[in-house]
């Protein structure tokens, strides 16, 4: 292990030192050679590394230690300051003053002022924003810098948890001089040093990030590897310190050789297949195929790591909320496979379901196994024949967003901050990843009057009536609420279960 490490550090500073030729990065001081890299497999590759832009969770880890808004989250993913070091919010809830740290610095020393947080959230606020959780900071009216330390923000109406939102990468500042064709300065715990496409993100520490003295990690190596078995051999060669994910097949061995690194724990994320409503227009035909899913079985012979079977679309333990869940979730399996079969051929009757399901996936070991799962049960209990079709992970976050002939398109959701408005927003009309054609003037409405609701039960109330139209109408198909599971070394320390699955890396400290 000891000469691993030392390869280690002699290959984090080979790699600091050629990406300090490149004209894409800032210019920066040598990293001793005595440095160690934390080095983390991130799965897919970002789609982009702009705050505002990104959507999938791999940007979103990395951005998560490149940026800070005026909050960040904690380990146990409620808000804490962040950029700014206090805030005063009205009585009424729709003012918020918020003081930011003094000699606040960007990763590459300039000076960061209120003016740019007003900026980015002005940015987000505006007609025609393109930025995919625009929808989440409507409720802004007006910001203004006060000062370069003093930033107000008045809200046409309260909202519970905008403290949350202002965690969110997406109300992290953006450089003035930011431009489409280089990274900009960050202003998190880290600062990107070289980035290659398809291999590794390359991550140092910031040293003008307010924090920086609590931050451990000299630096943060990401690999973009999208093959579990791949990340999985590097971890057992000592290449990794921290998977992204490990494959179901290789629970029970890993389980049992390592016990102790195996970190498994639940976190508000739902695994399911999106309705591309297009193609299956028919609510029966759609209510056959959810009717028709064993989750139980999928759960336990298929996932098999302590994932929850799902029924409704907002997983359990958010606080003070009460989900809807599919009201047959009572029903044994083979009685619920009987009503689909009878709903099936219904619909088959009337020309109103397919003769062949198209499943649109990205690849990945444990989705196919997944997806294989499904298209055995709905042979069986439907009597159709399922394509599945697996997506190289870009291709894939295009066919979400333009379904084509993709009949399901795997949906996997986590919560971005602790609220049922997280995962309720998805299926509104207008909202960017609803690209399926879900649109209900009922669901809408629910959400829109949840919004004003004069006291938390009765938004949480109709949060939950507008979850169980989104169900009635059978726009989703949950299969389980998720679980995070991961390998971590005895030498990486700080790794807590976290409600929203995040693990950031100013947290973690590496044993020597």
């Amino acid at each position: 292990m000891i000469a691993a490490r030392l390869r280690q550090c002699l290959l984090a500073a080979t790699i600091v030192l050629a990406a300090a030729c490149s004209p894409r990065q800032e210019s920066v001081p040598d990293r001793p050679v005595e440095s160690v890299a934390l080095r983390r497999g991130l799965g897919a590759e970002p789609d982009t590394l702009d705050p505002q832009q990104a959507e999938d969770n791999a940007a979103l880890a990395v951005l998560g230690d490149l940026y800070e808004g005026l909050a960040r989250s904690r380990s146990d993913g409620t808000a804490e300051y962040g950029a700014a070091e206090s805030w005063d919010i009205s009585s009424d809830g729709r003012t918020y003053v918020f003081r930011l740290r003094r000699d606040l610095r960007w990763s590459n020393g300039d000076a960061l002022t209120a003016a740019h947080f007003a900026a980015t959230l002005e940015m987000l606020t505006a007609p025609g924003s393109t930025a995919p959780q625009a929808g989440l900071f409507a409720a802004i009216e007006r910001v203004d810098a006060e000062d370069d330390r003093t930033l107000r923000v008045q809200l046409v109406r309260p909202v519970p948890y905008l403290i949350e939102l202002l965690a969110l990468a997406a109300a992290a500042p953006r450089h003035p001089n930011a431009t489409p064709s280089a990274q900009p300065p960050g202003n998190g715990a880290f600062r990107l040093r070289q980035r290659v496409v398809g291999e590794q993100i390359s991550l140092e520490r910031n040293p003008h990030y307010w924090d920086a003295a609590r931050v451990a990690p000299d630096s943060v190596v990401y690999r973009t590897i999208t093959d579990l078995g791949t990340e999985l051999n590097l971890y057992r060669t000592g290449e990794l310190d921290i998977t992204s994910e490990v494959p179901n097949t290789q629970l029970a061995a890993l389980r049992a050789e390592r016990p102790a690194e195996l970190h498994v724990t639940p976190y508000l994320g739902t695994y399911s297949y999106a309705v591309n409503l297009g193609r299956l227009a028919d609510r029966d035909a759609r209510r056959a195929l959810a009717m028709a899913v064993d989750r139980e079985r999928i759960t336990r012979q298929v996932t098999g790591a302590g994932e929850r079977p799902a029924y409704g679309w907002i997983p359990d333990g958010i606080p003070a909320y009460a989900p809807a869940r599919f009201p047959w979730q009572a029903l044994p399996y083979p009685e619920a496979a009987r009503e689909a079969h009878a709903a099936w051929t219904a619909a088959t009757a009337r020309g109103a379901a397919p003769k062949r399901l198209a499943l649109c996936t990205d690849a990945s070991a444990n989705h196919r196994r997944t997806a294989v799962a499904l298209a055995d049960l709905w042979h069986s209990a439907l009597g159709v024949d399922t394509e599945i079709i697996e997506l190289e992970w870009t291709v894939y976050l295009d066919r979400r967003r333009s379904p084509g002939e993709c009949d399901l398109v795997r949906l996997g959701w986590s919560a971005d901050f602790i609220a049922p408005e997280a995962f309720a927003g998805v299926f509104e009309s207008g909202h960017p990843q609803n690209t399926l054609g879900y649109r209900s003037v009922r669901y809408d409405s629910l959400l829109e009057r949840s919004r004003t609701a004069p006291t938390s039960g009765e938004r949480m109330a109709l949060i939950a009536s507008a979850e169980a139209q989104l169900l009635d109408d059978v726009a989703v198909i949950p299969i389980f609420f998720r679980i995070s599971k991961r390998l971590v070394r005895p030498e990486v320390v700080g790794v807590q279960a976290n409600p929203l699955g995040q693990l950031a890396s100013r947290e973690l400290k590496l044993r020597q």
